[in-house]
């Protein structure tokens, strides 16, 4: 922003598990300082950070919300992610434009699958962190124990900073242990507490630098003024994870967290140069060249397309340029804008660390990198996980087909990690994304913004057919009208080949007995019935067809003749190679808590499933396991029902193996209901 030193810009992501009360941290940050002008509530649709009719509802955030206030001469951008698992997107999109995370805690669940896997995913960007320890004002909140479970969780360099003077409803104020502020009239187990803690954040802030901890190892002690560039420096180095506490609900220990944030996390500066996939290395200062990373797209109601971008280097001013380096093409922009909930407030100029909006890009894309005509800069590409869960759609309506599919390109262009497709073995229309609360919302948008109504259904398998051994087949197709008849003989050969090959169509003809310009008649009959599928209407792969021999006609042989000799001599061929079906396997990744394991790896052996391996991650288990894809179908609400919501899990497409003989009947049954269906 025009003014503001990049050394007073602050820019980062609220993370943690659903419930934990980023939001309400959030509300009362914006209300505190200045930047809103009450202080909104999740619980009655007042709340900054949750804008749209699906969030209010719900009372949960769906997706990320940039926002921005200012503190004590500083510029804070702070980023306000979804804590359900079902948008876990969000916060990989978010964290990739923070330069730090502020991990928030609920004081009476604590740590939970969510925390760790926000964590975790700060941990891959190597990003400075904070954690408050939030609603310490709740009946049965500990914050002792919360602090013993963070240090368990995520190492001793988690020390306090603050510490609250009251419990539970008695909740005031919080205590510096620094400076000792807020100290006076202490009972002595606090006081003992904050000598305590103090000791080992100057100890820890003094690790950072020999001359420092020479100088405490002599004298015990550091001044405030080598403390605090200490701390600092400690904690934009990782080495150190401040704590801090207090109740959003009540403001307490909320203008502390806003003090920390602006002592002790990093500028754009402190991070230090970015790389580009080429050898160009960005700094983020003002004088350099413009540079930005596009990481969010929305579509809002009264402004249209709103594109989302962090500035890495230098300066974008409005009513200006810029080129888009993924694109490959220039870009004019008019306002740029700040984001304050609904508000969108225009700026002059954006720089280092600052994330702001503009309107109606025409090339511009999720993931895209923008820069200076002069020095285009691409930065690596953004990574997002993949869908875990996924349904067939079908409109209420007839008719209503088209406009599902225009409705959901939109909604997929505002959110990556939701795919939308039309399957093309299956027939079906099919949404996929984190979750089924992922897929409902999307359902939701769809009826709220398109004036849409679907049902969804659990996906066809898309099973495939090939064969376990050789055969030949033949057909002699011959028809006699009042005129023209129709004439011609195919022998082939069906051979099995290695999973995954396709199909080949090989021309084995020797002496002419069929003419050349009938054989690619031949193949279209053969690759019909391969479409269509012989067991159970499912594509036929894996295989290789040879023309053989034939014989033809020279007045009754067409194309059309040939093609019909060459469906039905496949269709006698496959029967007698022992066809089967083969079914999708998928690698499962499924992350709960150790006491889970037990049903955990029970339910994957009952679905035909393979375990592979597991690995501890910090109190979590991994099991890794291979399982047909018709198994997992309803995986999603299973596993919650399983682990109380404490579990997560990631599928990936492995290969494809026969089906089990039991089975076959069962899916053959299936895809003939759905013909009569039909």
């Amino acid at each position: 922003m025009k003014g503001i030193p990049v050394e007073k810009v602050r820019t980062f992501a609220l993370i943690g598990h659903g419930g934990c009360g980023k939001t309400s941290l959030l509300d009362a940050m914006m209300f505190l300082s200045g930047a809103h002008d009450r202080h909104g509530r999740v619980d009655t649709g007042s709340s900054i950070g949750d804008t749209t009719d699906e969030e209010k509802e719900r009372k949960i955030s769906i997706q990320s919300h940039p926002l921005h206030c200012s503190w004590k001469d500083h510029s804070i951008f702070l980023i306000d992610t979804p804590g359900y698992m079902d948008y876990i997107g969000e916060v990989a999109s978010s964290l990739r434009v923070a330069d730090a995370a502020l991990l928030v805690v609920d004081a009476l669940s604590g740590i939970d699958v969510g925390t760790v896997r926000t964590w975790n995913f700060a941990d891959q960007h190597k990003l400075p962190r904070m954690i408050f320890i939030n609603k310490l004002d709740k009946e049965n909140s500990d914050f002792r124990k919360c602090v013993e479970s963070l240090r368990k969780s995520f190492g001793e360099k988690c020390i306090p900073l603050v510490l609250p003077v009251g419990k539970q409803s008695a909740l005031s104020a919080v205590v510096d242990v620094i400076s000792g502020k807020g100290a006076e009239g202490l009972d002595a187990d606090l006081k003992s507490s904050v000598e305590e803690f103090r000791e080992k954040l100057i100890e820890a802030a003094a690790e950072t630098d020999d001359t420092l901890l020479e100088k405490y190892l002599e004298r015990g002690a550091l001044s405030p003024e080598e403390a605090a560039v200490a701390l600092r420096k400690a904690v934009c180095g990782g080495s150190l994870i401040p704590i801090l506490c207090g109740s959003s609900e009540k403001e307490v220990g909320v203008r502390e967290l806003l003090d920390a944030i602006c002592a002790l996390l990093p500028a754009p500066g402190d991070r230090g140069e970015i790389k580009t996939k080429s050898d160009l290395v960005v700094h983020p200062k003002k004088e350099e060249p413009f540079s930005a990373f596009v990481f969010k797209s929305v579509t809002d109601p009264f402004v249209g397309q709103l594109t989302y971008f962090r500035v890495c280097s230098g300066t974008l001013p409005s009513n200006s340029s810029f080129y888009n380096a993924t694109a490959q093409k220039s870009e004019r922009i008019g306002h740029i804008y700040l984001i304050k909930g609904k508000e969108q407030l225009s700026i002059e100029e954006a720089g280092p660390g600052d994330i702001v909006a503009v309107a109606k890009l025409k090339t511009t894309e999720l993931g895209h990198s923008l820069s200076a005509d002069a020095r285009p800069a691409e930065f690596e590409q953004l990574w997002l996980p993949k869908p875990v869960i996924s349904f067939a759609v079908y409109a209420k309506k007839r008719g209503d087909e088209e406009k599902i599919a225009t409705g959901m390109h939109r909604i997929t262009q505002d959110d990556a990690t939701l795919h939308a497709s039309r399957n093309i073995e299956t027939k079906e229309f099919i949404i996929s994304g984190m979750g089924d609360l992922h897929i409902e919302t999307a359902v939701q948008k769809l009826k709220n913004k398109f004036n849409v109504e679907v049902d969804l259904r659990i996906p066809i398998v898309p099973y495939k057919e090939t064969v376990k051994i050789n055969s030949d087949g033949h057909e002699r197709h011959k028809k006699q009208t009042g005129g023209r008849g129709q004439y011609a003989e195919v022998y082939l050969k069906v051979e099995p080949m290695e999973r995954g090959s396709g199909f080949e169509f090989v021309d084995d003809i020797v002496g002419g007995v069929i003419p050349r310009g009938y054989l690619p008649a031949i193949e279209k009959g053969v690759r019909g019935s391969m479409e269509a599928g012989v067991i159970a209407g499912f594509r036929v792969v894996d295989l290789r067809v040879r023309c053989v021999d034939g014989s033809y006609h020279d007045v009754d042989s067409s194309n059309l003749a040939f093609e019909l000799a060459g469906s039905k001599a496949f269709k006698d061929g496959m029967a007698k190679a022992r066809p089967i079906l083969i079914e999708p396997i998928y690698m499962l990744e499924v992350t709960v808590p150790a006491e889970y394991m037990g049903a955990i790896t029970g339910d994957i052996n009952s679905k035909r499933g393979r375990i592979m391996g597991m690995e501890q991650v910090g109190e979590l288990q991994k099991i890794k396991a291979h399982v047909p894809l018709s198994e997992m179908l309803r995986y999603c609400t299973e596993l919650r029902s399983l682990t109380g919501g404490r579990g997560t899990f990631e599928m990936e497409f492995l290969s494809y193996e026969e089906l089990p003989a039991a089975l076959l009947p069962k899916v053959i049954a299936q895809s003939q209901a759905r013909k009569e269906e039909k």
